[in-house]
């Protein structure tokens, strides 16, 4: 079987769990999410200490990104929804970046057209400024999106695969 109708029908599978059973797939999310970080935050800490006589320094860094790393961890795993937390920041990182960019075009912009256009890109930072409050507020949702993206993205596979092979 070719790699990508494989990959689309993974996909078509995981995003049907994620859209039909929307709590235990975030939730699965953050135990996995939650599980990594604790082995990466261990992983670092034995690392800080196993160059510690040669690199303090890097050693203390290291050290404390592991610690903040298994916090992070335990934090997904017993209270935070990990899915609709990282899905959350993402929205404030993009609607920071999408204001900023619309509030210097409409300051800077040599044309009207600029301007018009950096009017609709400070429109979708506010838009994405509340899918961020919306993702946190509702983290259910976020996981009823991410498994209609995936079975969206799992039909292109399949549909790809299917061409390439006509």
């Amino acid at each position: 079987m070719d790699f990508k109708k494989l990959l689309g029908i993974l996909f078509i599978i995981l995003g049907l769990i994620f859209a039909v059973y929307p709590l235990y797939s975030a939730e699965a999310v953050s135990w996995i999410a939650g599980i990594c970080l604790i082995a990466f935050g261990f992983a670092s800490i034995i690392d800080g200490f196993s160059v510690w006589s040669m690199m303090a320094h890097v050693s203390i860094l290291k050290i404390l990104l592991g610690m903040c790393a298994m916090l992070f961890g335990l934090l997904f795993i017993y209270k935070i929804d990990a899915l609709s937390f990282l899905v959350a920041y993402q929205f404030f990182l993009i609607a920071f970046v999408l204001i900023l960019i619309g509030i210097f075009g409409i300051f800077f912009a040599p044309d009207t057209t600029s301007r018009l256009i950096s009017v609709l890109v400070l429109i979708l930072g506010i838009v994405a400024f509340y899918l961020a409050f919306a993702s946190i507020a509702q983290p259910l949702y976020v996981a009823v999106i991410v498994g209609i993206c995936l079975i969206m993205e799992g039909i292109l596979f399949l549909a790809s695969s299917i061409a390439e092979t006509n």
